[in-house]
């Protein structure tokens, strides 16, 4: 259930001083790491939402910075932890899609003249399945396959990385992080520039990967943004995170129609004529918020196809 209580986010990197690409990964992923814990354990006292939402970004930043390091990081290693984080992003995954749809697509404020005991029908299914699904991630956040898997996440974050790296790894974990972080932020936004050029081409799963790769651009700024000029970090910051949000709405949309149609099924059958009823009129209003989610993504599509971050921008010297 999404509250308005204070969520403990991923402080600022501080690579200003451009340390080496070692130390660099090593701070980001023991930030991250930090990051995780503390909200897991706010979750496991408090049972709190918002905590939720920043584990499940937590594990999601930590699989990109497997990514991003993944020349320094040997392959074995890098596929077992992405695995097993995927594993719990996607159970907390169906959680966040429960809760976003109670409280976005069936929000108490939506208008229910005349079909309010079929909302509370569709809600009571709703809310059932989200405590469900809490408390499975509950048990699992709780069980030993979570904690073994942090622990064994800490002491390779720990270990010495030379030790099961090569020669040419081990001159890159050498070299400044400066270079490093222009070279990936700049491969983040070909990457993402190349899934164009227009989204209305895109089917609806389309414009889900596209927002997968706008994240990656987004963590791949946040990881280095310290080494920038703010203004030129702002600017990044204020296309991708509002992409990334009009892709995300959309997308709920999507997943929304899925629940929907899931918890009309469940729901006692002298409610589902007023139930379908409901359902179009959320629809209706789903459309014209889709509508408008994709006019504000081209214009901020236009802005990212210029925006850029080079040598000129760092705030430190090279």
């Amino acid at each position: 259930m999404t509250t308005g209580k204070p969520v403990t986010k991923l402080v600022e990197i501080d690579l200003k001083n451009n340390p080496d690409l070692e130390s660099a990964a090593k701070l980001i992923f023991h930030e991250s790491a930090h990051h995780l814990e503390v909200n897991i354990l706010k979750f496991r006292e408090t049972g709190d939402p918002m905590a939720l939402m920043q584990i499940r970004i937590g594990l999601r930043r930590i699989r990109v910075a497997m990514r991003v390091f993944r020349l320094i990081i040997p392959t074995d290693v890098r596929a077992h932890f992405k695995r097993e984080f995927r594993y719990f992003g996607n159970m907390l995954g169906e959680a966040r899609n429960m809760d976003v749809f109670l409280y976005g697509m069936l929000s108490p404020n939506i208008r229910k003249k005349g079909l309010r005991d079929a909302y509370l029908e569709l809600r009571k299914q709703g809310e059932q399945v989200w405590k469900d699904e809490l408390d499975i991630i509950t048990k699992e956040l709780s069980g030993s396959h979570f904690e073994r898997l942090f622990s064994e996440f800490q002491q390779w974050l720990n270990s010495n990385w030379s030790d099961t790296l090569g020669k040419s790894a081990c001159k890159k974990m050498a070299s400044p992080v400066v270079q490093f972080a222009l070279e990936t932020i700049e491969e983040g936004n070909i990457e993402l520039l190349n899934l164009g050029p227009e989204e209305v081409y895109h089917s609806v799963e389309d414009l889900h990967e596209l927002r997968k790769f706008t994240k990656r651009s987004r963590y791949n700024l946040r990881f280095f943004s310290s080494l920038f000029k703010e203004e030129k970090v702002k600017e990044g910051f204020d296309i991708l995170v509002k992409m990334q949000d009009c892709l995300g709405h959309i997308n709920d949309v999507k997943e929304g129609l899925h629940i929907m149609a899931d918890l009309s099924s469940r729901s006692g059958a002298d409610y589902f004529s007023d139930i379908l009823l409901l359902n179009a009129r959320i629809i209706k209003t789903a459309g014209k918020e889709v509508d408008r989610y994709l006019d504000e993504f081209e214009a901020l599509w236009a802005r990212y196809q210029d925006f850029s971050l080079s040598a000129k921008d760092l705030r430190i010297n090279d």
